[in-house]
């Protein structure tokens, strides 16, 4: 018998544990990838899934690309004629349309293609003639560009600035979203020949601007175009109208040619047909000669005896006037002439659904809609003086009133000549009740609230 000591016994019972270890791992081997094999069908599983992801991303960019690409195509083949000409015009100088040299209102009126919302026709002013280029002038250094302002004149050489853009029986603006615009006068119609000429200009508005609405004032006005816009947002050009100012003249309500007064498409529409029909009394040739020499009067009597549209009243909240007259120092000093008060009298009477509220011209601070669109009487300086501090007043709403009132001091013109003879300056530095009312109307009428886009 063989005999084993401890110490032998143990080192075989390690050798027998070792090759049952390492039998069980040459079986565990056998029975299982190798990591390396596992390593790279990890690897491609992960290659393949990258690949797919990014295959997915870029077909997605390059379809959202040529939806892109398609759709400027498309747009552009779209496009009418007149825009790609009117885009092809600023290039050819970007400079001259920068929104730098218009101020803010830029080159939007560039943008604005088809028939416009509304124009706004200036006619020649009797008063202080030799002053008409100045005012025009201002008028197209203020308002004007975006009131789409179209200057009534006989001859090109009385606003030489546009005379690149003239509208007459056989000729176009080169640019027809560029304004101011010179509607030239035949010379068969003289300077004198009121009713020739307001039919020809009507006539002339409808066929070749063809606008929604268009709003007839003389170059002694100061207009508002945002509050124009405003008031006409909800008014279809479709229906007749013919708003302004309301006032009577023994019996007869019209509205007043100074404040300014609108015709809608379908209302200057019906006036062409009856002047091409030989209507009578709308040609003016069965009136008397005060009748004739009284154009606004006539044109009105031709709406009311033929096609039943007359005067309404445009006050805002039936209260504020929103069409003046009058320039707005006057205004808000009450400060106008007694035969303008007395066309408002009894105005209930004769003018339906209004008051008698509309028979008393108010002054102070609610002499003035906040939406005015209007004021009368306004020379060359003033026109900019107002428009300045309205501009000021947009910008900076919240300045004090003495920095709103040391504004006005600058911009305003000082002396009589300048401010013109029926306007009036600014109140004396002592006369705090006046000055308080003309600041808040000037902020009343200075909102961004009521700063539309048309």
């Amino acid at each position: 018998m063989e005999v084993i000591s401890s110490t032998g016994l143990h080192a075989r019972k390690k050798r027998e544990d070792h090759n049952s270890i390492s039998q069980d791992v040459v079986a565990d081997l056998e029975q299982s990838p190798s990591n390396v094999e596992v390593d790279r069908t990890h690897r491609r599983r992960r290659h393949s899934l990258t690949r797919f992801l990014r295959s997915e991303v870029g077909c997605a960019i390059e379809t959202v690309v040529a939806f892109l690409v398609m759709g400027l195509v498309l747009g552009y083949l779209i496009l009418h004629h007149q825009h790609r000409k009117v885009i092809l015009h600023i290039m050819n100088d970007p400079v001259g349309h920068g929104a730098a040299l218009k101020g803010r209102y830029g080159f939007r009126h560039h943008f604005y293609t088809g028939h416009p919302r509304s124009a706004t026709i200036v006619l020649p002013s009797v008063v202080n003639p030799e002053k008409r280029s100045r005012r025009l002038n201002s008028i197209s250094e203020t308002w004007g560009p975006a009131a789409r302002a179209v200057y009534v004149v006989h001859n090109v050489t009385e606003f030489p600035m546009a005379s690149h853009a003239v509208l007459s029986e056989d000729k176009i603006p080169d640019d027809p979203y560029s304004y101011p615009q010179l509607m030239l006068v035949p010379d068969s119609i003289g300077a004198d020949d009121g009713v020739p000429r307001l039919i020809y200009v009507i006539r002339m508005v409808y066929e070749k601007i063809n606008p929604d609405f268009a709003f007839f004032v003389n170059d002694h006005t100061f207009v508002i175009p945002e509050h124009l816009c405003k008031y006409l947002e909800n008014i279809n050009p479709n229906d007749h109208v013919y708003h302004g100012h309301a006032l009577k003249n023994d019996g007869i309500v019209f509205n007043s040619g100074a404040a300014g007064y609108v015709l809608s498409r379908e209302t200057m529409k019906k006036l062409v047909h009856l002047w091409d029909a030989g209507d009578p009394l709308c040609t003016g040739t069965s009136v008397s000669k005060w009748l004739q020499g009284n154009p606004a009067i006539l044109t009105t009597q031709c709406l009311k005896e033929k096609l039943g549209v007359g005067p309404v009243d445009t006050r805002d909240h039936k209260k504020w006037h929103r069409f003046h007259a009058f320039p707005i120092t006057r205004m808000v000093s009450g400060d106008v002439d007694q035969w303008y008060k007395n066309k408002h009298e009894d105005m209930d009477k004769l003018m339906p659904n209004t008051d008698e509220s509309y028979n008393t011209l108010l002054n102070g601070a609610n002499c003035c809609s906040h939406d005015t669109v209007s004021f009368h009487y306004v020379e060359f300086a003033e026109q900019r003086a107002l428009f300045a501090t309205r501009e000021a007043l947009l910008r900076h709403p919240k300045m004090s009133d003495h920095e709103l009132q040391s504004i006005m001091i600058k911009e305003w013109p000082n002396t009589q000549k300048e401010v013109g003879g029926y306007s009036r300056g600014l109140p004396k530095d002592g006369d705090k009740e006046q000055w308080n009312a003309l600041l808040q109307v000037m902020r009343k009428i200075s909102s961004r609230n009521t700063q539309g886009e048309c």
